[in-house]
């Protein structure tokens, strides 16, 4: 990034004016492609200066300028006052239009650039035509000097006729390559075209088969959750007989399963469409392994397995990656590892690599070190024409009506997505009867250059800035949706707050804490939730999150910037999409930072 304008700025010699990527915070707004904003600036960090005084900025934010995903520009501006987050927005939009300026400002550079060398092809041209003239002309006065000797003459003309001819011959061949090179540039022009329709007609189909799958997803796990829990509760009830109970938990098996594998088909999508993200933080090897030991130690006991649990004393404390989606992959593989199991052994081994990966992984080539999980079983094991097949979607080694081993296919091809994401691969070496080994290997460090997926949240989540450590509390909605017991409630009684707009949902709830020695107030808005807890302080919460009226993460972040509920103990219970809930809590994060001491409190809440 080189300094190419200002304005009121006065360069200072210690000042660098060129930065290169990561370099300084101009270089590293480049490098994540995202706002830097800085608070509180020291009084001898920079001066704003005019004839009559001086004095330092309190704010100052670094803007990246991009097109298309790529670092343009960059724009620092420094000011007096603070920047709220209606500037903040506008500033996101101004720099969007900014880069599309400047992209056009490059396409028009070259576009005359491309023309100043076809007017000076042109001009070489003309000056090849004037030499080919001047030959003419000279060739004409040899053939008058030539005409004093008839002979000699006709013998020279017969000469020249064959050479035109070999010319007007070569002439023509030329002309009609030149036809067929245009003629196959307009088909490559028309091709290209095409693929570019299809290509933005792809990403619209994508687009709306995520939001579909999403939707589809809510509209299905929303009564799938009603149904879990009261099969639970049958199953768990004592007026009935063993059939109707072992009925009961045949319907939350069932139930589970189908879960499971709605949430499988969710992160399939998410990551075709690029909206799954990974978080990299320190993942202890101690607890990676109490997770393995606890997750699957019972499953091994009940299959009369081997089940052992091997780490290499030469292991670090730790690695830098995404616990969560570190964990999904080797659940995933173990389950398989137990699933195709019959008698024998189960293990996973984790240990430093010095190689095993594909040799063009730059990730885990670059990489200052490499582990490796490696999980092996005793089982089936794969024919090696099926090995690239199983990790496709939807796909297993046994693909018929009668296969023996159930399954959606979706785990394995979840898993290598996954750990492409963290910087890694999966490798298998299986053959029929001998069992397999799949052997996960990620970078011990590793810092992706990641987009942040933003659904429409810079409006969905817009709030007014904060008064003090208070909002201002919005007027009583109150609702008779639900026989609840908001009028019988006295000062000792334990009291829950349903905030639900699924009114089977919210009827199921309220039963559970009523059992359980609960006074019960009942919400199907956000708002009027957030108006209930303001007047009853209830004991506890539970919350939705797509809620008509507000949604679940605004009636969160008001519950904890308010002196009087920040305290109240608050349950998530909803189906909403995991990257909802990361974008929720980022923003959370985000005000938190701007809000002082009553945010750092409800941070800790």
């Amino acid at each position: 990034m080189k300094l190419l304008a200002s304005y009121a700025y006065r360069e200072r010699k210690n000042i660098a004016n060129r930065f290169r990527s990561g370099e300084g915070l101009v270089g590293q707004c480049a490098f994540e492609k995202d706002r830097i904003l800085l608070t509180d600036v020291p009084p001898t960090y920079i001066q704003i200066n005019s004839g009559l005084g001086e004095a330092p900025p309190l704010n100052i934010v670094v803007l990246p300028v991009l097109f298309e995903g790529q670092s343009k520009a960059v724009i620092e501006l420094a000011s007096f006052q603070r920047f709220s987050d209606i500037h903040l927005t506008f500033f996101d939009q101004l720099t969007e239009s900014i880069g599309i300026v400047l992209n056009t400002i490059t396409a028009t550079m070259r576009t005359e650039e491309l023309l100043k060398q076809s007017q000076t092809l042109a001009n070489e041209l003309q000056s090849r035509q004037a030499e080919l003239t001047e030959t003419n002309r000279r060739l004409q006065e040899q053939a008058k000097t030539l005409q004093e000797s008839e002979e000699r003459l006709r013998q020279q003309q017969d000469e020249l006729q064959q050479t035109n001819e070999e010319l007007e011959e070569k002439a023509n061949l030329l002309a009609k390559q030149n036809l067929e090179v245009e003629r196959k540039n307009q088909e490559i022009e028309r091709a290209s075209r095409a693929l570019q329709e299809k290509a933005e007609q792809l990403a619209i189909t994508s687009k709306y088969k995520s939001e579909f799958m999403a939707n589809m997803s809510h509209e299905l796990r929303t009564p799938l959750n009603s149904m879990l829990i009261l099969a639970k509760l049958l199953a768990e009830g004592e007026d009935l007989t063993d059939k109707q109970r072992e009925f009961a938990r045949t319907i939350y098996s069932s139930g589970s399963d189908l879960l499971e594998l709605i949430n499988e088909i969710l992160d399939l999508t998410k990551i075709e469409a690029g909206m799954m993200e990974i978080d990299i933080d320190l993942v202890r090897f101690n607890d990676l392994c109490e997770y393995v030991e606890r997750t699957f130690r019972q499953v091994a006991s009940d299959k009369g397995l081997d089940f052992a649990i091997e780490a290499d004393p030469a292991l670090p404390a730790g690695i830098y990656t995404d616990e969560r989606r570190l964990q999904q992959v080797l659940k995933n593989l173990l389950s398989n590892a137990f699933k195709f199991t019959e008698r024998g052994r189960v293990s996973i081994n984790v240990a430093p690599a010095k190689g095993g990966w594909n040799p063009d992984n730059k990730v885990l080539n670059n990489a200052e070190s490499v582990i490796a999980f490696s999980v092996k079983d005793t089982g089936i094991g794969i024919a090696a024409d099926k090995h690239r097949m199983i990790f496709e979607p939807f796909q297993q080694a046994d693909g018929t009506i009668t296969r023996k081993y159930g399954g959606t296919g979706l785990g394995l091809s979840i898993s290598r997505e996954i750990a492409s994401l963290l910087g890694g691969e999966i490798q298998l070496d299986s053959a029929v009867g001998d069992g397999s080994t799949f052997t996960l290997f990620v970078p011990s460090s590793y810092a992706p250059d990641l987009k942040k997926w933003r659904s429409h949240a810079a409006t969905r989540f817009a709030e007014p800035a904060l008064a003090g450590n208070e909002i201002q509390p919005e007027p009583l909605i109150m609702e008779s949706v639900l026989d609840d017991d908001r009028s019988d409630i006295e000062p000792a009684d334990r009291t829950l707050l349903i905030i639900e707009d699924d009114l089977n949902f919210a009827k199921i709830l309220m039963e559970m804490a009523r059992e359980r020695g609960f006074k019960v107030l009942v919400a199907t808005r956000g708002d009027s939730g957030l108006a209930m807890a303001r007047q009853y302080t209830p004991s506890a919460i539970t919350l939705d999150i797509e809620l008509p009226g507000m949604d679940g993460w605004s009636v969160l972040d008001r519950l904890k910037h308010t002196k009087s509920t920040r305290h109240i103990p608050v349950h998530i219970i909803s189906v909403a999409e995991t990257a909802w809930a990361e974008d929720g809590r980022d923003r959370l994060r985000e005000q938190a930072s701007h809000s002082g001491s009553a945010a750092e409190h409800s941070r800790k809440d």
